[in-house]
């Protein structure tokens, strides 16, 4: 094997089953001595292939590579998602966000304008914690337990004086929006703002994307509120079956 065709094998080890490994057993994996292993291994970390993992000391995919994956994962969701957001947003007059997940993050992937005057932003690119906000809490929720819960475990800073800093609470809150189906938030990171938000999944079922739409808090009425529920999670889950239809091609 030559050097590129080991370090593309290295990379592959890598799965759902095998998230974190240490230089042995890549070493192992692969017949290669440690020293070898290790030399390919810091030459992965350089360009941000893979990166160490600061509890065990193994190695595990990099953000750089999660990155490029990304790209071309979500050129079809945002490809499918953009027009369903665009609908909503008419309908609706408000902003339309759609969030995805970034490592332990949060990430505003795209955004549709509202037509108010007044409205909620949000800029493309921009990074969030996902234990406060509408978008937030719709991907932690989906997650499994075994990436759920160390993201809790880092802490939950507070941001306003509605954003939920007790894991029970956290916890709690994450399964009553499995149970029902879509999250809220009351100024839990911007005060005065209210949002409103559902999961869309991809054709494995993961959680892949998060759409909500937000406003200021006074034009969200209970009235207001049950159908603009409705109609995001009709929308997510429009979006959900449009996305089974594209990676089924």
């Amino acid at each position: 094997m030559n050097t590129l065709e080991k370090c593309v094998r290295i990379l592959t080890l890598f799965g759902e089953g095998r998230p974190v490994l240490a230089v042995t057993e890549i070493a192992r994996s692969l017949d290669l001595p440690k020293s070898t292993a290790y030399r390919y291994v810091s030459a992965l970390k350089e360009y941000g292939l893979v990166e160490e993992d600061a509890k065990s000391g193994g190695y595990r995919l990099g953000g750089k590579l999660l990155e490029l994956a990304g790209t071309v994962r979500r050129h079809g969701l945002l490809e499918i998602a953009l027009p369903v957001m665009e609908r909503l947003s008419l309908e609706t007059g408000e902003t339309a966000i759609l969030a995805g997940l970034h490592q332990t993050k949060g990430i505003c992937l795209e955004r549709v304008e509202g037509h108010h005057a007044l409205r909620v932003s949000h800029e493309r690119g921009a990074v969030f914690p996902l234990h406060a906000g509408t978008s937030g809490k719709v991907l932690l929720a989906y997650l499994p337990p075994a990436e759920q819960e160390p993201i809790i475990a880092e802490g939950l800073p507070r941001f306003s004086e509605t954003t939920i800093t007790d894991p029970r609470k956290l916890r709690a809150e994450l399964e009553q929006i499995r149970r029902q189906g879509y999250a809220e938030s009351n100024g839990e990171v911007i005060p005065h703002t209210y949002g409103l938000g559902a999961p869309i999944f991809a054709s494995n079922g993961r959680i892949q994307a998060a759409l909500t739409v937000s406003a200021p808090v006074e034009r969200l009425n209970e009235k207001g509120k049950k159908a603009m529920v409705r109609r995001i999670v009709d929308a997510a889950a429009e979006i959900t079956k449009r996305l089974a239809v594209y990676d089924a091609k």
